[in-house]
């Protein structure tokens, strides 16, 4: 009986760590979005983005690089990357996309 009481209680604090990893995952995960967004920004005045849609092409540039990094595993975010995925989140958004430089 108290075997079965004791796998109970393993398997119980064991669910508990899966929960604790999935949380701390999302924070993690909820913070490099948020430095994401900030240096795509930056990225964004400096391509010519008008300032009305900066924000907009950002989170639409963060999705879709969280979609690519679930896809491959591969976080590839340096400059140019970034300017790629917001051309095509403003083209996308029917605004006009920055003149390449």
């Amino acid at each position: 009986m108290n075997k079965i009481a004791l796998c109970g209680f393993a398997f119980a604090a064991l669910s508990g760590c899966d929960v604790a990893t999935e949380i701390a995952g999302d924070a993690i995960s909820g913070e490099v979005r948020t430095q994401y967004v900030e240096r795509c920004q930056g990225v964004a005045e400096g391509a010519g983005i008008a300032a009305e849609r900066i924000s907009a092409a950002c989170e639409c540039s963060a999705d879709t690089i969280a979609e690519d990094f679930a896809a491959d595993g591969n976080l590839d975010i340096d400059r140019a990357r970034i300017e790629e995925v917001l051309r095509i989140c403003v083209e996308g958004s029917g605004a006009a996309a920055p003149a390449e430089g």
